[in-house]
């Protein structure tokens, strides 16, 4: 593993305010971290104005004092946190994990639940956690191809696939709600009919039964990474694919192109059709579709709408 430079800092701002993603604006989104140990070369937060350099992660190591903190001065909590919209909670370093737990803990201790999304290694200590709270945790595991020259080139420092299907396996026994996201699928690179098929035969035989799909979208720093990281030949057939298309926002950047659009719908309904063949409900992201139909692809966003969607009709009732 190449040497990264661990930096801990305080975190001074608000901790517990809503998320700028469509989707999590209903919960706070925590980040132990400003920077990824796993820098993956398509990940847009790489590109934000206060990333740290590459090969240097900063943790907020004051995290579960300051939240604690922040959770005696409010009169209401929120009912979900989500970790985290520029990171990973399960970074392969033990200070990084330690900070996670603490903030885990911390939450489900006081009846808050937690979401997360992870391309990473949970420990084993984690899973105890949840399994004393097995319908406080909504996990979600990050995972694209079972190809390893995929994995080589676009996500070489997170955790292998199979290590990926052992977390899959730890939650389920411990009772916890899993779903995969694919995301992001890479044009003629992720998408191939026997890529996916395999992936959905793996997912299957590992119990999964929800996943959610998106294709990558382009921005100016990730288009720089794939030209200075991948294979010259192989960042201009991915970048081929958006060639012409307008910079729109999407979720909070103005500097986004997107796959075209009568392209990703014919993609999608395949890979739908495909998931349902092996049993899988595939929903689409739709913060990062917004010229498509919406779908909420956060199951407890879902859950949140299905309990307002209630108390609607004990009113008019």
């Amino acid at each position: 593993m190449p040497q990264v430079r661990l930096i801990k800092e305080s975190r001074k701002s608000p901790i517990l305010k809503p998320s700028e993603f469509g989707c999590l604006k209903a919960a706070p989104s925590i980040n132990i971290t400003r920077g990824c140990l796993h820098s993956c070369v398509y990940c847009y937060a790489r590109g934000f104005t206060d990333a740290p350099p590459s090969g240097e992660v900063h943790l907020y190591e004051n995290l579960p004092e300051t939240l604690e903190e922040e959770l005696a001065r409010k009169r209401k909590w929120p009912s979900w946190v989500s970790f985290s919209t520029a990171s990973d909670p399960f970074q392969g370093v033990d200070e990084v994990l330690e900070i996670s737990y603490r903030t885990m803990r911390l939450f489900l201790e006081r009846g808050i639940g937690i979401s997360f999304l992870t391309k990473g290694f949970i420990p084993s200590e984690f899973i105890e956690l949840f399994k004393a709270y097995p319908h406080s945790v909504r996990a979600r595991i990050g995972l694209v191809s079972f190809e390893a020259r995929y994995q080589d080139l676009f996500e070489s420092l997170s955790a292998p696939p199979p290590r990926r299907l052992s977390n899959i396996k730890a939650l389920a026994d411990a009772g916890i709600e899993t779903s995969v996201r694919i995301d992001p699928l890479i044009p003629s690179i992720t998408d191939s009919a026997q890529s996916l098929e395999k992936l959905m035969q793996g997912l299957r035989a590992a119990n999964i039964r929800d996943v959610s799909v998106s294709y990558l979208v382009m921005r100016p720093s990730i288009i720089n990474r794939f030209l200075s990281d991948l294979p010259p030949k192989l960042a201009n057939a991915i970048l081929r694919h958006y060639d012409g298309q307008p910079w729109q926002r999407v979720i909070t950047s103005a500097r986004t192109r997107l796959l075209p659009r009568a392209m990703r719908m014919v993609r999608y309904q395949r890979i739908k059709t495909m998931a349902r063949q092996y049993g899988l409900q595939c929903l689409l992201c739709g913060c990062k579709n917004p010229d498509l139909p919406w779908e909420s692809c956060h199951a407890w966003i879902r859950e949140e709408e299905l309990r307002s969607a209630a108390r609607q009709l004990t009113l008019f009732a």
